[in-house]
């Protein structure tokens, strides 16, 4: 089965436009990054609006981090236990949550600390019906693959790869096959990809030029057959749209055969 490609908040908050936008650029999913700050009257509210879609949720909330070693990390567990009772009056199934956002550094945070209360969180998820999926990201400690398959492991958490980020911290990891690490080990328990080329600081996430810039990485979540859901994780509309055809070319070449031209043709911005 082919994954459904998703668009994220491109709008930020304005849950109308973007849904008008996926309706008329032929997506069906969207990847909504919840607003901490708003009353879960609102949140509900704007949900209405996407009721015409399926929907995930992704939890970009900067300082929160179930790792911190103090009163940080029970608050940031309180806060995201809360998100999940939101997520599921919501109707929602899928939440993905991260360790390190916004903490380049690693400061304050502690390995048992992270596994504990993610344990947590993801027990509470099941018992109302919320699948909790951790995200790799290019800061500590999920930046090291390791760390990652030992806090999915231990926590029995689900699974979301960022492959724009596995590309980021591969110069960490010069010895090691990257992606691979990042994806084989949670193949039964990866959920969520985003999909992108590259993150670069200070600058954010770098669209595809070609196929090439990502095939191989496409061709390693092709092996997780849990995998069905591809965000598209980039804010532009244009670069969206582009790299939507992109996917769509890979996925239609694994339908019909494969189509190794295409790989290094640029492609059209077409809408659907």
């Amino acid at each position: 089965m082919q994954p459904l490609l998703a668009v994220c908040n491109i709008f930020d908050q304005d849950a109308e436009r973007l849904a008008g936008f996926a309706s008329e650029n032929g997506f069906s999913g969207i990847d909504w990054s919840i607003d901490p700050s708003l009353p879960e009257g609102e949140f509900l509210a704007l949900m209405q609006s996407l009721a015409g879609f399926q929907v995930r949720y992704h939890c970009r909330f900067h300082g929160v981090d179930v790792a911190y070693a103090d009163q940080r990390g029970d608050d940031s567990l309180a806060l995201l236990l809360r998100t999940v009772d939101q997520v599921s009056r919501a109707g929602g199934r899928h939440m993905t949550v991260h360790s390190g956002l916004g903490n380049p550094s690693g400061e304050g945070i502690d390995l048992t600390r992270a596994i504990d209360n993610l344990a947590v969180l993801v027990a509470h998820g099941r018992r109302n019906g919320v699948a909790v999926a951790l995200e790799n990201l290019t800061t500590p400690l999920t930046n090291d693959p390791q760390l990652f398959r030992r806090m999915v492991r231990e926590s029995g958490a689900y699974v979301t790869v960022d492959i724009g980020h596995a590309h980021a911290v591969r110069d960490l990891h010069p010895q090691s096959d990257i992606f691979g690490e990042y994806v084989l080990p949670h193949r039964d328990r990866l959920l969520n990809a985003h999909i992108y080329h590259t993150e670069l600081a200070g600058y954010g996430h770098v669209p595809p030029e070609t196929l090439a810039d990502i095939s191989a990485r496409l061709d390693l979540l092709g092996l997780a057959e849990s995998c069905d859901w591809w965000v598209i994780e980039l804010m532009n509309p244009a670069e969206v749209l582009r790299t939507r055809d992109l996917l769509r070319c890979y996925l239609d070449s694994l339908t019909f055969g494969p189509v190794t031209a295409v790989h290094n043709i640029p492609l059209p911005l077409v809408a659907a």
